[in-house]
């Protein structure tokens, strides 16, 4: 079965073409141009024109079964009462609702009940509150109709107004334990449930129609499965359904996830906890990650060094400064999106290297601290399956073995969201997905070395004694 599957991510538009017997059979994506999306907003129609275009490059005259769509856990589009007059979608990067939050965030009363009904706090990552936002400045929220970016994309392939739990349980409005639309936060804001699409799951598919086919060269009628969150799809083709298994992915920003069999909250607030393909997860993100590395590349060094020369020396932990990765703010475990970090404990001698390298470990530092959450809550991982961005440095790589002190499953496969896709698609559509893990990307281990946990605890120690002095 040939499945495609398309991707509306935060910054580009991505699609694959994916064979359940034979793999991936070829990848396409496009950044999106600044005109169309910066700041966090972006124009909801021409995020979704160029993601059909860039999936109709891969897809024409190929015969595909089954389509499928990803998205972001955290986007909102605004629609002036009807869903082919779309306006701009609001993403999880969408600054100016951080005020906002952090008032709400001083009140432990409605803190409390935002985060015990929805698992998300009261941060501007959440759709929610940039709803919140947009009407304090003047928007009336009772003439929108409300859509995610992939949920729109979705609509455009299908003419059906739906939106997948998993999706919705990333935006603040889902109660996460009923997995139904929140009464209270609707009220809170403003907001009536027919503003809002009816709720779904993956089996809930709606054929391709015969416009969409012919934008991207395909059979109309196909089955379309309505649009999952990346994060979630990436979990499901890392193949760690399995209760107890834990993904990691480490790109612009960074995330850990691991399914439970109920919906899990720490009193300390620490985590979120959202739903997945068919289970919930609990987990953390963090702001800064890749997004710092390229800071520090460009801005610091003015790209006068490439990452190959900077990589050699990465196992040594001794005399490094201190970083905090928060120049986006923080999100887990402190959730203050105001909190801003740089270099601490910087010595004369200190050069690009140990500069670099004291970057890379704040930033494997910061997500450590979320592990700990983690592992708090829901017990320790049996595997820790690992992408993204972070398996082009086996330096860093292995730097987060010893951080872990863990055996790390890499994944050798940049797109998995979007082959998380696909394999999903193919699972609707009635194939059977169990063997389809081995073909979603080859992986290899990586094993911590036992003679760098002193130093590597020892770094994060200082980290965490400039975090909390840094407060």
């Amino acid at each position: 079965m040939i499945v495609l599957a398309l991707e509306s991510s935060t910054s580009s538009a991505k699609a694959v073409l994916y064979d359940t017997s034979q793999g991936l059979l070829a990848v396409n994506s496009c950044a999106y141009p600044a005109e169309i999306c910066a700041g966090g907003v972006s124009d909801t129609s021409a995020v979704t024109a160029l993601t059909l275009e860039t999936g109709a490059a891969i897809s024409r005259g190929q015969s595909v079964e089954a389509v499928a769509v990803c998205g972001t856990w955290h986007s909102i589009g605004l629609c002036e009462r009807a869903l082919n007059q779309p306006g701009k979608t609001y993403s999880w990067d969408f600054l100016p609702p951080s005020g906002q939050c952090a008032q709400l965030r001083r009140d432990p009363v409605i803190t409390d009940e935002l985060y015990s009904r929805t698992g998300c706090m009261p941060h501007m990552t959440y759709p929610r509150h940039a709803l919140r936002y947009l009407a304090s400045q003047g928007l009336d929220l009772r003439r929108m109709q409300l859509i995610s970016q992939g949920a729109y994309t979705f609509y455009r392939l299908t003419g059906e107004y739906r939106e997948s739990i998993s999706t919705v349980s990333g935006s603040g409005l889902l109660n996460i334990h009923t997995l139904q639309y929140d009464a209270f936060v609707l009220d809170w804001l403003g907001l009536k449930p027919e503003q809002l699409a009816p709720l779904a799951t993956y089996r809930d598919v709606s054929p391709l129609t015969e416009e969409a086919a012919g934008q991207l060269g395909i059979a109309p009628g196909i089955p379309v499965v309505p649009a999952f969150p990346d994060g979630a799809l990436n979990q499901f083709a890392a193949g760690s359904g399995t209760m107890g298994n834990m993904t990691l992915s480490i790109g612009t920003s960074a995330a850990i996830r691991m399914y439970t069999t109920a919906p899990k909250l720490p009193e300390n607030h620490a985590l979120w906890c959202y739903y997945g393909v068919d289970s919930w997860m609990s987990g953390a993100a963090t702001a800064g990650a890749g997004n710092c590395v390229n800071w520090f590349m460009e801005r610091v060094l003015g790209r006068t060094l490439r990452f190959s020369d900077l990589e050699s020396q990465l196992w040594q932990m001794e005399d490094i400064p201190v970083f905090l990765p928060f120049l986006f703010g923080e999100r887990c475990p402190g959730w203050n999106d105001a909190r801003r970090g740089g270099f601490f404990e910087v010595q004369p001698e200190h050069g690009a290297a140990e500069l670099y390298r004291g970057l890379l470990a704040g930033i494997l530092c910061n997500l450590y601290q979320c592990y700990e959450a983690v592992c708090a809550l829901s017990g320790a991982p049996e595997q820790i399956h690992v992408s993204g961005g972070i398996l082009n440095s086996p330096g860093w790589t292995q730097m987060l073995a010893n951080l872990f002190r863990h055996d790390l499953i890499c994944a050798n496969e940049p797109n998995m969201s979007t082959i998380g896709a696909a394999m999903l698609a193919a699972r609707a559509a009635g194939e059977a997905t169990a063997h389809l893990q081995s073909s979603a990307g080859q992986t290899y281990r990586v094993c911590p070395q036992p003679e760098q946990f002193a130093p590597h605890e020892a770094v994060y120690q200082r980290y965490l004694r400039a975090y909390q002095a840094a407060i």
